[in-house]
């Protein structure tokens, strides 16, 4: 999985969701952890992200599966999206395994 598309496509849906809030979509760079960085984000979007994510990278999500956070890592640090993109192709590359 090619992390840097991963990347762009993340940037894309996190902007998305900054206007839906009236927020400004300048703050979603590379950079930033979306968990304290950006205000129209909070951790009960993540699954919406994460599906989002998959479908635009073309990885089948089966319905109810359980979904691993990809903004954190395994010490449970927040991420920035850079981060977030390397986790989410290291936890979802090999689609078809249940965690």
């Amino acid at each position: 999985m090619d992390q840097a598309a991963v990347l762009e496509q993340l940037k894309t849906l996190h902007r998305e969701i900054e206007v839906d809030d009236g927020k400004d979509p300048s703050h979603v760079t590379d950079d930033v952890q979306p968990l304290d960085g950006l205000g129209g984000f909070d951790s009960t979007l993540i699954p919406n992200v994460i599906r989002g994510l998959a479908r635009a990278m073309g990885i089948p999500l089966a319905k109810g599966r359980r979904l691993l956070n990809p903004y954190v890592d395994a010490a449970g640090n927040k991420l920035t999206l850079r981060g977030v993109a390397k986790r989410f192709c290291d936890l979802y590359a090999k689609e078809g395994t249940t965690p």
